[in-house]
């Protein structure tokens, strides 16, 4: 499954990369892809693995903004 996210806060290369590596840490998630120009993070995911919720937790705690 994949889910598009809108995420506020990533100005640059760096944070694409600190958000793709986060997530591609966590069990369940296949592939992140980030975009500071576009302001969104792509990920794809297993929905019997990992929630949406907690794909949101981990991007804050990377320290940006998910909006709802």
């Amino acid at each position: 499954m994949k889910n598009e996210f809108q995420v506020s806060g990533m100005h640059c290369g760096g944070c694409e990369l600190l958000v793709k590596e986060a997530l591609e840490e966590v069990e369940g998630v296949r592939e992140a892809e980030a975009s500071h120009l576009k302001g969104t993070v792509v990920v794809e995911y297993e929905p019997e693995t990992v929630s949406i919720a907690f794909i949101a937790t981990v991007i804050e705690g990377q320290g940006f903004k998910v909006k709802a």
